[in-house]
């Protein structure tokens, strides 16, 4: 399809003109357990996720572009669910891994763990970095290559220990990591810059029929006003892939139907996140009642508790979460 000059682009026919895309020693040690693996590898079977996945059980992936703050969400929301009880997992799949950094907390025996627990997790051996009774991470070197073939086994075993499953990804991910996730949570920050290239992930699974939009929610991450720029913009300009030419576009997700729900910035939170990082420690203690409050928001509809004691009030969806068209009231 060839733009004209007066052509508008989806996502953006009510809204103030505003160019979104046109911005510019132990090796005996090793062999043993190498060699238990294979034996292991070659009595797997393969396992219907489906079964697996009861009404108590999630899988969810996170993927945005470097700096939209994924982690940081993921990160705090294991925090918070795992402290209500929630047997909790995340699994680093990025390339660069924060979380190595994160949680092996500069000892030497985290890290042997998490070199390669994320392909043993493939033979049936689920033994990751415990960060506390009810959250352990899984993760590896950065940017180093994750020997696993079979993402089935990785994500069916880890199912049958953990009811949340929560996937930092990246968009080199395996894909196969999307098709089995419940739910994928686009991670959009207010920098306009980056949405070409989650566009182009996004346009790239559609290609390759691996995107379901029902699947897709959108998370629009340090959110603050921005004259010119509404959230409702934001999610526009999401929903579309537009080549760098502007000389085709192609719909990925209907705008007006997505749910979406945004995180406002704190400095104080993310002073107190990045302080944290020093210590190798994450918690969401300490938060204002405010951002916590908004992060409790995008943990209900993560994994929505079913006891009267943290259920949450769904009478209030449509003012906190729901379609493009709830959050555009808002004033930025």
């Amino acid at each position: 399809m060839i733009l004209g000059e007066e052509d508008v682009l989806p996502g953006f026919e009510k809204e103030e003109p505003v160019n979104l895309f046109g911005l510019g020693d132990t090796t005996e040690e090793n062999n043993s357990e190498n060699n238990y693996i294979e034996n292991v590898s070659e009595k797997r079977e393969s396992v219907d996720i489906t079964t697996l996945l009861t009404k108590d059980k999630k899988i969810v992936s996170f993927v945005g572009t470097s700096k939209a703050g994924t982690s940081f969400l993921i990160n705090n929301l294991a925090d918070m669910l795992s402290k209500t009880g929630i047997k909790t997992a995340i699994v680093d799949l990025t390339e660069n891994r924060n979380s190595y950094y994160i949680y092996t907390k500069n000892e030497e025996s985290l890290r042997r763990i998490a070199s390669n627990c994320l392909e043993k997790i493939e033979n049936g051996i689920v033994e990751g970095i415990e960060v506390s009774k009810n959250l352990t991470v899984f993760t590896s070197i950065p940017n180093q290559k994750i020997e696993v073939n079979d993402v089935d086994s990785v994500i069916a075993n880890l199912v049958k220990q953990y009811s949340l499953v929560l996937l930092d990804c990246d968009f080199k991910t395996n894909n196969r990591y999307f098709e089995l996730a419940q739910e994928i949570y686009l991670v959009q920050s207010m920098d306009i810059l980056t949405i070409q290239p989650l566009t182009a992930f996004l346009r790239d699974l559609q290609s390759n029929n691996k995107l379901i939009p029902s699947k897709l929610k959108a998370v629009i991450n340090k959110s603050m006003p921005v004259r010119g720029l509404s959230t409702k913009a934001i999610i526009g300009g999401m929903s579309c892939y537009n080549n760098p030419e502007m000389s085709y576009m192609r719909e990925l997700f209907d705008k007006d139907k997505i749910q979406a729900v945004t995180i406002p910035f704190d400095e104080d939170a993310m002073s107190k996140y990045l302080s944290g990082m020093v210590d190798c420690f994450v918690s969401t203690s300490g938060y204002s009642k405010g951002f916590l409050g908004e992060l409790k928001k995008l943990g209900d509809h993560v994994y929505p508790l079913v006891t009267n004691k943290f259920k949450p009030d769904y009478s209030k969806r449509n003012k906190f979460w729901g379609s493009n068209n709830d959050i555009s009231n808002k004033p930025y």
